[in-house]
């Protein structure tokens, strides 16, 4: 086989896509302030490199609350947040996460509080980019191709909304294939203009493609099971030739056009695992019972443990202890679930839970983010890294958490208790998730607001009188559940 053929044969088998946690747990529904623009980044990226060891290849976050508050006029709780969201989102081993933390809740006083903010370090560029990614839900890409893609039908054409539906992963590929020069951009050996003749030229070093990796990852073969990061893609031999690496120093041009034409909707999300997927149990589930849509669908028969997805869809008036090990460190999503009580102990990795209402929802540990979305009159108790509100109503949340619950726009009537729920192998999961017993910081909610936005206070603490303690976890027999159902019906 020649080169030529080599290099042509990887062009047919190279996938690229986005990480999808990134956007979904990474990308805040909050607008960023007005300030961060790729020119601003642009230009942080060179202050950082000009700031020696205290801003590249690692920044502190001394020096990023200097940027954030002098440069970006942000304040300093949310400068830290966006700190912190990196953290969250970063493969850090569990007893570093309960260490620090440890030492955050032994801290005596402000002082001493933040001299350990100060000291903690995040990637400069993949920092950098996650604030990039924060004009995702600015630009609103998703509800403007939705308005195209989704006009009103009559019931009997489902099947062609359906087809035409744009799931998540979707509008990430859009948003990256609007604004991939953008991206590049920011991270290359280029000034700050984006013109033409400098994105010829440009180049990026391979410390942009590391942290370009923070988003990309991919595979040069046709199996789901070899996933590697995009920097590793790019140290193919045959990939080198195509795109014209020399000594580590990659060109923009042939680099932009590689990820464009190799970039796919990412394959272990909805789409995919609705398509593709094996259906999990439903305990209880009997004709009568509203199920006839409700599903819960798992892609681990084609995805890796780290690619591990699962949606549970549709569950209405039922209960549900979902204890398969396919679920295990997954990335859960509970979507359109009502009137039901959903009990998952096993650990997860992060959880969307979106669209339902009056659903009770008992989790164990969740390793990394719990992201609740348009939700009304539900009960949430997890033990989560960070907790995400946006778009809910007269709902509670038993939680522990190292981190302060970040409510958005649009909530109200939002009540914060401390968890409430205990099992046998909660420690031990607690302590493999990175997350220690002695930081809960559930009752200090942080509320992001765009500027000049004024709204009432969106949150109140649970009465002690109100506060109510799961002991025990048993599943009910269904006549219970329904009675409780109906109980909660006639009270809404």
């Amino acid at each position: 086989m020649t080169e030529n053929q080599h290099a042509s044969d990887n062009r047919h088998h190279l996938a690229i896509w986005c990480r999808a946690e990134i956007f979904t747990f990474g990308a805040l529904t909050t607008p960023p302030p007005p300030e961060i623009t790729p020119a601003s980044l642009k230009s942080i990226v060179k202050y950082m490199k000009k700031s020696n060891t205290a801003g590249y290849p690692k920044m502190n976050y001394m020096l990023w609350r200097h940027i954030a508050c002098s440069k970006l006029h942000m304040s300093e709780e949310l400068a830290w947040m966006y700190f912190e969201t990196y953290g969250v989102l970063t493969n850090t081993l569990a007893q570093r996460r309960i260490q620090t933390d440890i030492q955050m809740a032994k801290a005596n006083s402000t002082a001493e509080i933040e001299r350990l903010k100060d000291s903690r370090k995040v990637d400069s560029l993949a920092f950098i980019l996650l604030l990039f990614l924060q004009s995702f839900h600015q630009i609103d890409l998703k509800s403007t191709l939705s308005r195209d893609e989704w006009p009103n039908r009559k019931r009997n054409s489902d099947l062609d909304a359906r087809k035409n539906r744009i799931y998540d992963e979707q509008s990430h590929q859009l948003f990256i294939q609007a604004h991939l020069d953008d991206l590049l951009n920011i991270v290359s050996e280029t000034s700050e203009s984006n013109n033409n003749e400098n994105v010829q030229s440009a180049t990026l070093s391979m410390d942009a493609v590391i942290a370009l990796s923070y988003i990309f990852e991919g595979t040069l073969h046709d199996s789901l099971r070899k996933i590697v990061p995009l920097h590793v893609i790019i140290q193919n031999s045959s990939i080198q030739h195509e795109i014209g690496i020399n000594k580590s120093i990659v060109p923009f041009k042939n680099l932009s056009n590689l990820i464009r034409r190799s970039l796919i909707a990412n394959p272990f999300q909805v789409g995919q695992t609705m398509k593709r997927g094996t259906l999990l149990p439903l305990p209880f589930n009997n004709p009568t019972h509203e199920q006839r849509s409700g599903r819960v669908l798992c892609n681990s028969n084609f995805a890796d443990e780290s690619h591990r997805f699962v949606l549970m869809t549709m569950i209405n008036r039922s209960l549900s202890d979902q204890q398969s090990t396919d679920i295990i460190n997954a990335e859960f999503r509970i979507h359109r679930c009502s009137y039901s009580y959903i009990y998952i102990l096993a650990p997860l990795r992060c959880v969307e839970v979106r669209k339902c209402h009056n659903v009770t929802i008992v989790l164990g540990t969740v390793e990394t983010t719990l992201k609740v979305t348009d939700c009304e009159n539900v009960s949430v108790s997890a033990v989560c890294r960070r907790l995400l509100i946006s778009q809910c109503r007269s709902s509670s949340f038993y939680i522990h958490t190292p981190t302060r619950p970040l409510i958005q726009l649009n909530c109200a009537s939002l009540l914060f208790a401390p968890y409430n729920a205990s099992h046998v192998e909660l420690p031990e999961q607690m302590e493999r998730a990175g997350l220690c017993k002695e930081l809960n910081l559930w009752n200090k909610p942080l509320v992001t607001h765009p500027a000049g936005y004024v709204d009432e206070q969106p949150w109140s603490l649970l009465p002690p009188d109100d506060f109510y303690p799961i002991s025990s976890i048993r599943l009910e027999d269904q006549q219970t559940v329904d009675r409780k159902i109906q109980e909660g019906k006639s009270g809404s």
